[in-house]
């Protein structure tokens, strides 16, 4: 069974990419769509306050993952502990951190709360990424699944 076939699962969900740099969101959004995934650029400190806000009282997960830079981590971090505090369900999508180790230093407060579920390795390379989706996979059927359909339901 090739990955595609093994992924088929994510075709149609939607994930974030918060990353500034428009050459490394390029390579991971186009590596995620041949997935079938629907990516999201929140690549701004405005766009991605704006979505975290629109989310304050949402009661239902939108992405199944968030891939998110530690420079944009470190900007959203007043905003992010006071939105979770409200509510915690926002804390059910896996965030993960990318950024080189420098910069994920800057943002260790946060990772020593707990908020990253992963954090990719610099270079992100095709493993990792492929390791993680199917990851998802297992936690979805944990967690249950975020189709418009199953929220619905519940």
């Amino acid at each position: 069974m090739s990955n595609k076939d093994e992924l088929r699962w994510l075709q149609g969900k939607r994930i974030a990419i918060c990353e500034p740099d428009s050459a490394r969101f390029t390579v991971l959004s186009d590596f995620l769509k041949h997935y079938g995934l629907e990516v999201v650029a929140l690549n701004t400190k405005k766009i991605l306050l704006a979505d975290l806000e629109s989310r304050r009282y949402s009661t239902h997960r939108t992405y199944i993952a968030v891939f998110i830079a530690a420079e944009l981590a470190k900007i959203m971090e007043p905003l992010w502990m006071e939105i979770t505090q409200m509510n915690p369900g926002i804390l059910q999508t896996p965030l993960i951190l990318m950024g080189s180790d420098a910069e994920k230093q800057a943002v260790q407060p946060l990772i020593d709360l707990g908020y990253f579920k992963y954090t990719s390795p610099e270079p992100m390379t095709a493993t990792f990424v492929l390791r993680l989706l199917r990851s998802l996979n297992r936690w979805k059927a944990m967690s249950g699944d975020i189709t418009p359909a199953a929220t619905l339901v519940k």
